[in-house]
């Protein structure tokens, strides 16, 4: 017992070690924080400069030479993972739900080039997972097309191919998000509706980058299954819309899940993003409440444990996004556009450092910070 426990905590901090010499290369770039208008006449990315001290200043505002889907509404995406980094920081990753595509960044520390815009393979783009130089794409599908996810390389000149009989195509709809688990050996998709499906899919992916011909499907602990993120160790951790709150899972060997912590409640409304930093703390953006919970993440065991359930607040908070460092979070405030700033204290609460910005809104959406 004593030997497995060792090998748990040494994959653990090996994991952390992963991590850190991952992205060393680029600790000596400024600080930044990433929010896509979504704008229907034109999609773009704005960078916000990030100070040691947390604080933000606007830098600059990057077209992504695509459309966004605008909209009248909180949340017109219905997604998490809309705006992504990848994991060396190299290149930020944005869709185009107005155009059906995707656009390419190169992070240079003067800001953003735009490096390729491409065909996103379906209907309605909302969500990107990048793993190295592989990217997926959900589709979650419009105009009587039906949803899917589609593969992507990524080579060297931030150019996007298509992978060759990657599309795979998913029934119904409701998909919030896609992403792969820390070893890229799985990608997880998302499926919540509160009058229909709330399932969890979980797809084996290949040494060549291609997922199985049919996910793993495993019931939702809670309604609304949305946004996920994991742990070092690859427990899968998600925010639960119809639930206001957050259950973590172990993806077993054929892929089915087992529950760790069910439906851990925050007692607020519409929780639907969450975030997470390297210490084990968890943010979840509570949008119907206007409040943002935090939880503990357990070390090895993946259980969850709510630590405030108001531990900030924003005007319709959506998306967020932990730093880089674990020291900060901001948070995309739909009703009024603006980035709520947070410092993170060792016990996992939060101290405002304000809000900035002059989004468009409510259809802004996605964000990604360092």
């Amino acid at each position: 017992m004593i030997k497995r426990t060792l090998i748990i905590i040494g994959a653990f901090l090996l994991s952390i070690v992963f991590v850190t010499q991952s992205t060393a290369g680029w600790q000596h770039l400024p600080g930044a924080v990433y929010v896509m208008t979504n704008a229907p006449d034109g999609n773009a990315v704005v960078v916000f400069d990030r100070s040691a001290k947390g604080m933000l200043k606007f830098m600059a505002s990057y077209p992504t030479l695509g459309l966004g889907s605008g909209g009248g509404r909180v949340d017109p995406l219905g997604s998490q993972g809309s705006l992504v980094l990848t994991r060396d920081k190299r290149w930020l990753l944005a869709v185009n739900a107005g155009s059906n595509e995707i656009s390419v960044f190169r992070i240079r520390p003067d800001g953003l080039k735009l490096t390729d815009v491409v065909d996103s393979g379906g209907e309605f783009p909302v969500s990107l997972a990048p793993y190295h130089d592989l990217l997926y794409v959900l589709n979650a599908g419009a105009d009587g097309e039906s949803p899917n996810i589609a593969g992507f390389k990524l080579n060297h000149r931030g150019k996007l191919i298509p992978l060759e009989d990657s599309i795979r195509e998913l029934e119904a709809g409701g998909f919030h998000q896609v992403g792969f688990d820390p070893r890229g050996r799985v990608l997880v998709v998302t499926q919540g509706d509160p009058a229909g499906t709330n399932a969890i899919l979980v797809f084996a992916v290949d040494r060549n980058g291609l997922p199985g011909a049919a996910p793993v499907i495993s019931p939702s602990e809670g309604v609304v299954p949305f946004g996920f993120i994991f742990d070092a160790l690859g427990h899968l951790l998600v925010s639960e819309a119809g639930a206001g709150a957050v259950s973590s899972y172990k993806i077993l060997r054929d892929n089915s899940l087992r529950t760790i912590s069910s439906s851990v409640a925050n007692g607020q409304a519409a929780t639907c993003w969450i975030a997470g930093n390297r210490r084990g703390l968890v943010y979840t953006a509570n949008t119907g409440s206007g409040t943002i919970s935090a939880y503990k993440l357990k070390p090895v065991q993946g259980r969850l444990v709510l630590v405030d359930a108001e531990a900030g607040s924003g005007n319709f908070p959506i998306d967020l996004t932990t730093t880089l460092n674990g020291l900060f979070l901001y948070v995309l405030n739909a009703g009024d556009g603006t980035i709520g700033a947070f410092r993170i204290k060792p016990d996992g609460g939060l101290k405002g450092l304000g809000a900035i910005g002059e989004l468009p809104f409510p259809y802004a959406q996605g964000i990604a910070g360092r």
